[in-house]
């Protein structure tokens, strides 16, 4: 289903009020909902909706009920009350969703059903944007029904799509689906990277330490950020020359003896013309394994890259039957 989106705010346009558009994309295309455009305007009472189209719009709560009874003539037919805030008014050929801009955006996801179709979704690392691209549209051509949506960010994409089957069963499209991007996928539900991370951690009963420079500190906080019990034996921040592999292998070994812990990760990253050269080091008692990354881009997505690339690496090592890499 497609909408317009209309935000009728002062404080929107002011500055004043941050609408989180990440969050409000990231639900639609959960839902598989497409979005015609996004219009944001002052608020004005004397504002008519376009009849027959689906619509969803947002105003300040103080203004929801004025804006609904000046409208009344045109919202005729089915009326329901989504958790007494929003209200979505359906006739044969339109929908109409009024929301108030201080409400709970997954509030959506109550109004957005999943009916009818089985719904996958599938978190991946690494694979390039056009390649998932090109991976779905095959897949579209092969799948009665199937329909997706997928958001790429920094080498993390994430993909829902639809099809013709039952919702309780695992079958061969999802196999297959499954199959196209399996050496990518980290995740096939909501979970993070950092949140599998500090659960296999706390499900292996195994310690980390980390030692970060040139992400200054962001691997480190988003574990933390991700769990509220999490701990991290010892983190450290700092620079150090890195003339080759055996440098980084030497350090890697002393912190994880000095830190105590079951696993360490130290990093290392040079900016170069551009983009940033990236190198870490995942190691417990028995190995050390080196990766190496050249990313190409500005640099704060580059080190989003090198953050997501260091915890993608650190969960298919927990995966593995034996922490012994």
């Amino acid at each position: 289903m497609e909408y317009k989106v209309f935000i009728f705010s002062d404080d929107v346009i002011d500055g004043q009020y941050n609408f989180d558009f990440v969050k409000f994309n990231k639900i639609c295309v959960y839902n598989l909902i497409d979005i015609e455009s996004i219009n944001i305007e002052k608020f004005d009472l004397d504002w008519l909706l376009p009849e027959n189209k689906n619509l969803i719009i947002f105003c300040e709560n103080k203004n929801l009920d004025n804006l609904i009874i000046k409208n009344i003539k045109y919202l005729s037919g089915k009326r329901t009350l989504i958790d007494e805030q929003l209200v979505i008014f359906e006739k044969e050929n339109s929908r109409v969703i009024f929301a108030p801009i201080e409400s709970n955006l997954n509030l959506l996801n109550k109004v957005f059903t999943r009916e009818g179709k089985k719904f996958c979704e599938f978190h991946l690392f690494g694979v390039g944007k056009s390649q998932v691209k090109d991976k779905l549209e095959k897949l579209k051509g092969e799948i009665d029904g199937f329909n997706y949506k997928f958001i790429y960010d920094n080498l993390l994409c994430d993909i829902v799509l639809s099809y013709n089957g039952s919702s309780e069963l695992i079958d061969d499209n999802q196999v297959k689906i499954a199959g196209e991007f399996k050496q990518y996928v980290y995740s096939e539900n909501e979970m993070t990277l950092p949140e599998i991370v500090t659960k296999m951690l706390a499900l292996k009963n195994k310690t980390l330490s980390i030692c970060e420079n040139v992400t200054r500190g962001a691997i480190t906080e988003s574990l933390l950020k991700s769990n509220e019990n999490f701990k991290i034996k010892e983190v450290k921040f700092e620079e150090f020359e890195l003339t080759n592999n055996d440098v980084l292998y030497d350090k890697t070994i002393k912190f994880l003896k000095s830190s105590e812990a079951d696993i360490a990760v130290v990093t290392h990253g040079k900016r170069s013309p551009d983009g940033l050269e990236f190198i870490f080091a995942i190691a417990d008692n028995f190995e050390v394994h080196i990766f190496k990354n050249n990313f190409k881009s500005e640099i704060n997505s580059c080190l989003e890259m090198a953050k997501n690339a260091l915890l993608f690496h650190l969960v298919k090592k927990l995966r593995q039957n034996d922490i012994s890499f």
